[in-house]
């Protein structure tokens, strides 16, 4: 269950959650709270589902209750729902403008979010993208490698063109691979790795990408990758799922892991995963 933090004017206000016996979720501010207030920031890390969703909407609705509030800024770092950017087949749902449609009714004057899934994320009244490369950078040790040269970068597909070129253009990379793949929309199914674009032949290479679920996509990427001569495959995402662990993917072709506390934990980290912490890219 999430844990929304919540500042006003720069003062943080303590909050409690939890669950009533039929499930039901409830949250409250704890202390007196001002009669009026400036700015109310909420940062909702980790949201995933419709229960996180209400612990914040009852958080806005508790601060407005006792307090004026002229300006509310929401930090989101990663965005729920935005997976299921459209419909995909018959039958489903556009269930990214659903949320938005839900979200827009708490009234943020911006919503910060930390490198979309997609562009339908555009459906979120006052959004404010933090790009993708402004999170990758906030690793020294990969800002560090990608100026210097020591990694090649690398898309793991055709949608993450326009995302790994203003990478690209950050750390100053003249060139970059470009992988391609096939999914079964209705099976998830991933097939037709291939390299298209790019020599990696005794590079160091870095994926880049929004996303790591499961890791099939970068497993099957990584083969590919050295199969083209890469003599290592590094993966960074800004929003780390890894529901089969970090481990499937270390043992099974990516030699390092970068990823931020988005949705992983700090306390994955180890000599081969490194996490950035989002205060570092909110505060930037």
């Amino acid at each position: 269950m999430m844990q929304p933090q919540l500042k006003l004017d720069g003062k943080v206000i303590a909050v409690e959650t939890g669950r009533f016996p039929d499930g039901a979720v409830w949250a409250r501010v704890v202390g007196t709270l001002p009669a009026t207030a400036s700015l109310m920031q909420i940062r909702a890390a980790g949201m995933k589902n419709m229960d996180d969703f209400m612990l914040l909407a009852q958080v806005v609705e508790a601060v407005r209750h006792c307090c004026d509030v002229r300006f509310s800024h929401l930090e989101l770092p990663w965005l729920p729902y935005a997976r299921q950017d459209r419909h995909m087949q018959p039958g489903d749902s556009f269930a990214l403008k659903v949320f938005a449609r839900q979200l827009n009714q708490l009234g943020f004057d911006k919503v910060w979010v930390l490198d979309p899934h997609s562009e339908a994320a555009a459906a979120i009244d006052n959004l404010v993208v933090i790009p993708q490369e402004r999170c990758l950078l906030q690793s020294e040790t990969l800002a560090a490698a990608l100026r210097s040269g020591e990694l090649q970068l690398v898309a793991p597909d055709a949608g993450a063109l326009k995302k790994i070129h203003a990478v690209a253009q950050a750390v100053g990379a003249q060139e970059f691979a470009t992988l391609t793949k096939q999914r079964n929309v209705a099976t998830g199914e991933l097939t037709g790795f291939r390299l298209v674009e790019g020599n990696v032949k005794g590079n160091a290479v870095l994926i880049v990408d929004d996303l790591c679920d499961a890791g099939g996509t970068f497993i099957g990427s990584a083969q590919v990758l050295r199969e083209a001569g890469a003599r290592s495959v590094s993966l960074y995402v800004t929003h780390g799922v890894f529901s089969k662990g970090v481990e499937n993917l270390l043992n099974h072709g990516i030699d390092r892991i970068y990823t931020t506390t988005s949705l992983s934990h700090a306390e994955i980290a180890s000599q081969r995963v490194e996490v950035i912490d989002i205060n570092k890219i909110y505060n930037v």
